[in-house]
């Protein structure tokens, strides 16, 4: 009997010793460890896997001042730590929950609860999946430290519809882009183009016939004004200003009846293009290539 109660308190202290060392925590060496590990990700901006760390070192079992040091840098990184608030809605505008949430290939939370949720600073790159015939949506966020709460909203858009006899998915369409309209070269086209052009060569053609005018009538009182007071009042013929005068006379009537016979063909040009404009053929422009050389040939029913 003593034999047997020995052997069966040797047995008790066997299965009572792991539990005991578990109890115990972390090593002094693991302790060290994780506070050095800790430090090391933090610098790296790996927020996420510091807190960690420093979880097992702010434990009763680490030394003293390991744990001290552990606990002030687990309330910095806690500070530091960034979190998202994701919001996510269909075309309606009401939220969708059943949506997954992936963060640089990797899952993050299976469905969007509103709560916020911790990650490391920098840029991310979202996903949004959901399956009740949702469309896949990402979105590219940069998130700084101390940013906490951070609202990241997205709208699923419907990638198909249910029918109503059936009840089988038919993926909606995209919708396609309208064909150009044909233009058509008549009256709102061409003929349009030509009657403004033909209002533009008009207008100018009288601008012409003004500016042949004003010359005209200055030139006359010019040439009076030398004949009249420059050579009449000398005996030997004109003065010299009286002969430069005369000589402006003779030069502001050229310009007068160049402006006269230009404003002329441009208004006449203007009045042709402008009552010839067509009204419903088309006009086509193509190079034209012959013996005596080469260039634009139009063509076209007026």
């Amino acid at each position: 009997m003593p034999v047997t109660r020995s052997f069966g308190s040797l047995a008790v202290c066997l299965l009572l010793s792991p539990s005991a060392a578990l109890a115990a925590g972390p090593t002094k060496e693991a302790c060290v460890a994780a506070n050095e590990a800790a430090q090391d990700l933090r610098q790296a901006g790996r927020l996420r896997e510091a807190r960690q760390k420093l979880l097992v070192c702010v434990s009763d079992a680490c030394p003293g001042p390991v744990r001290e040091d552990c606990v002030q840098r687990l309330n910095d990184v806690n500070t530091a730590m960034p979190t998202i608030v994701f919001e996510v809605k269909d075309p309606t505008g009401n939220d969708v929950s059943a949506a997954r949430v992936s963060m640089d290939g990797q899952p993050l939370v299976d469905r969007v609860t509103g709560s916020a949720v911790s990650i490391d600073p920098g840029e991310h790159r979202f996903a949004f999946d959901d399956a009740n015939g949702l469309s896949h949506v990402e979105q590219t966020v940069v998130v700084r430290e101390g940013d906490h709460d951070r609202r990241v909203r997205v709208v699923l858009q419907a990638v198909r519809t249910e029918t109503a006899t059936s009840g089988t998915s038919i993926p909606t369409e995209a919708p396609q882009p309208e064909a150009p309209a044909s233009v058509n070269a008549g009256s709102t086209g061409v003929g349009s183009t030509q009657r403004l052009i033909g209002l533009v060569v008009g207008g100018t053609g009288v601008a012409g016939l003004v500016v042949g005018s004003i010359f005209g009538l200055v030139s006359k009182s010019t040439y009076d004004n030398a004949f009249r007071t420059e050579c009449r009042s000398t005996p030997n013929g004109c003065s010299t200003q009286g002969a430069e005068d005369g000589q402006t006379a003779h030069t502001q009537a050229m310009v007068s009846t160049v402006g006269f016979i230009a404003g002329g063909v441009l208004l006449a040009g203007g009045a042709i293009l402008y009552f010839t404009a067509p009204s419903g053929d088309s006009v086509a422009v193509a190079p034209a290539i012959g013996s005596d050389g080469a260039g634009l040939a139009l063509r076209g029913r007026w």
